[in-house]
């Protein structure tokens, strides 16, 4: 380690930019699940709606009850990926950010301990068989005592390379396993099931409204309308987020076998700006999602 020359400013800097970009991409596989869930619960609730029978009514609640527990569990498998490699971006941006040269990082350690935490949990649920690498959650830490006034910027250059290296790998089985979800037969049948579901449960419900001799309020065909928009929201995240896990990958190790090099960041990391335009082009679709909650 000591042999390593101190990085660049403009490396710095890009370091720091990958992990802030970064952020978003990271999240969206949970938010997407969390959604298409939401909208199979809401659209199950419109076919439940049109049953006349309390017995048939009470049963398809019940459906939907555990569907949505079922749901949650595939969620929680997304989660795990999401907060090992969310805690190791989070870690990242902390220890490239110029205030960890100007005093000690206390934050450093309560984000080591996280990201440690964070990748013991994954490696116990024995989902896959390769474990992530537990040195990049100890290395997080132990550079929180080194950064202060007296090291200065080279111990963050010097900290920065070589967490960066134990982090690559972490990167790459996130990002694979994610993408691996994401573009499961089970998922691609999630989504057209849930655009065909929607359209054929809201007319049952406006059948048997027509049926009662009732009309249904505004505020369920402006609900109707919004679940339509966020069904269409979530199929461009997933397609958006398995894009933004390449691309962080293939930054990330770029980003690794760049850092030696004593060259303009600006020069070399073309890769930043996709991963830049990606992450907001996704960070758009996540807000759109957000707003229609709100209303």
């Amino acid at each position: 380690m000591s042999s390593c020359s101190v990085l660049t400013e403009s490396q710095i800097e890009s370091v720091n930019n990958l992990a802030v970009v970064s952020d978003t991409i990271a999240v969206s596989p949970s938010i997407l699940f969390k959604e298409l869930s939401n909208i199979r619960l809401e659209r199950g609730l419109y076919y439940a709606a049109s049953l006349t029978s309390a017995e048939a009514r009470f049963n398809e609640i019940n459906a939907l009850a555990q569907g949505n527990l079922d749901d949650k569990k595939l969620a929680e498998r997304t989660d795990i990926y999401v907060d090992v490699l969310n805690s190791y971006l989070r870690a990242l941006r902390s220890l490239s950010n110029e205030t960890r040269w100007k005093s000690i990082g206390t934050e450093m350690r309560g984000l080591g301990n996280k990201l440690d935490s964070a990748i013991l949990r994954f490696n116990q649920l024995e989902m896959t068989e390769e474990e992530l690498p537990e040195g990049v959650a100890k290395l997080s830490g132990k550079y929180a005592g080194f950064l202060s006034e007296t090291y200065m910027k080279n111990r963050q250059a010097k900290a920065v390379r070589t967490f960066v290296k134990e982090g690559d790998t972490l990167v790459a089985l996130c990002s694979d396993a994610l993408i691996a979800l994401l573009l499961r037969a089970e998922v691609n049948e999630l989504i057209n099931n849930e655009s065909e579901g929607l359209r054929n449960n809201y007319f049952a419900y406006l059948r048997q409204m027509e049926i009662s001799g009732y009309m249904p309020q505004i505020a369920q065909d402006r609900h109707y309308v919004e679940l339509v928009e966020n069904l269409e929201h979530a199929k461009a995240i997933r397609n958006k987020c398995v894009s933004g896990l390449r691309s962080l990958k293939k930054a990330h190790h770029k980003l690794l076998t760049e850092l030696d090099k004593r060259k303009p960041a600006e020069i070399w990391f073309e890769e930043l700006a996709e991963l830049n335009t990606l992450s907001a082009q996704l960070n758009n679709l996540i807000k759109e999602l957000k707003k229609d909650e709100h209303k």
